[in-house]
């Protein structure tokens, strides 16, 4: 066991915590990730003629 604090309980609740941690990022972390999946918007594909630049006169119109 790796020492992070001075006090032998402050170390042993941090190896708790951390396996706590990690049991939960194995349980439930697909759903997390799938329900990150589902929120984030699908990026848009631009065509080439969108991404190029317009003259600053354009712009000003």
């Amino acid at each position: 066991m790796k020492k992070y604090y001075e006090e032998a309980k402050y170390n042993a609740a941090f190896d708790r915590c951390v396996d706590v941690m990690s049991q939960m990022l194995q349980k439930y972390g697909h759903q997390v990730l799938d329900k990150l999946e589902q929120d984030t918007p699908q990026e848009v594909e631009h065509s080439e003629e969108s991404n190029q630049a317009q003259p600053l006169a354009d712009k000003a119109a």
